[in-house]
């Protein structure tokens, strides 16, 4: 299978593709049988990978790694590059209306959560198979807990995992345990505290004006408000250097018109 295209952001490889794209990807890796997993690229993950590198090796080792929030859009599209947002909660529920034969399983939050989570979308589509769920109360996920979940994932024969736990937690437990398994790994961040009601969706023209994170932050002030403040921030600069970088190369490669 031929990876979406990708290009590099803060020393990340991200997935420049659309929903439809991302969605058609998913459907062939689960046509296949192939593991895989499929991270997010926001402000906070591409700012720790670009301090971490374990977690920017883990990224680039992503089938996908989605343009999940408005601001990478934006410095991806100024590098020339053409993509849409892929928000990886929009991108659960997209999966879940268009492919309705597919079986589900649920892995993250807290104890009883990812019932509620399984409830939540059973109402949202009465016609979704969720075929398990597995709470993850402890980061990381201890090695015991974490055999029994690949094995009841197993047992299952779901066709895709959703797994919330948080960034970047998430991505190291999909990382961990997708050459034990034949399906797609999908982190969701988010979206079971969405499911559950511990938090409120954002208004669409704020997730399309990239403020998502502000109406965020008024839900979470206490959790959020450093994460933000330095990982934003963080974002912007990195993302002029790498603008002003390619500038200077771009400058450097262009014919020197005095010399004819």
């Amino acid at each position: 299978m031929t990876l979406p295209p990708k290009a590099p952001l803060m020393g990340v490889q991200v997935t420049t593709s659309d929903i439809q794209g991302t969605q058609n990807y998913l459907a062939k890796m689960i046509a296949c049988n192939k593991g895989g997993y499929v991270s997010c690229a926001n402000s906070y993950s591409l700012g720790i990978a670009e301090d971490d590198r374990d977690f920017r090796e883990l990224l680039n080792a992503a089938d996908v790694v989605t343009t999940d929030g408005m601001p990478v859009v934006w410095a991806l599209r100024m590098f020339g590059h053409t993509c849409e947002r892929v928000h990886n909660d929009d991108l659960m529920f997209a999966c879940c209306s268009r492919f309705p034969e597919w079986r589900h399983f649920l892995v993250g939050g807290r104890v009883g959560q990812p019932e509620e989570v399984a409830d939540a979308l059973r109402l949202r589509f009465p016609s979704i198979q969720i075929v398990g769920a597995a709470a993850t109360p402890e980061r990381p996920v201890p090695e015991e807990r974490c055999n029994k979940i690949v094995a009841n994932i197993k047992e299952s024969r779901a066709d895709i995992v959703w797994a919330a736990l948080g960034t970047p937690q998430q991505d190291y437990w999909m990382q961990s345990v997708t050459e034990r398994l034949n399906v797609p790994l999908v982190g969701c961040g988010s979206v079971f505290d969405l499911l559950s009601g511990r938090t409120r969706p954002a208004p669409e023209w704020m997730k399309r004006t990239g403020l998502q994170w502000l109406f965020r932050l008024s839900q979470e002030p206490r959790r959020l408000a450093y994460r933000y403040a330095r990982y934003n921030a963080k974002f912007i600069v990195s993302v002029l250097k790498q603008f002003m970088s390619q500038k200077r190369q771009s400058a450097k490669c262009a014919p020197d018109s005095s010399a004819q």
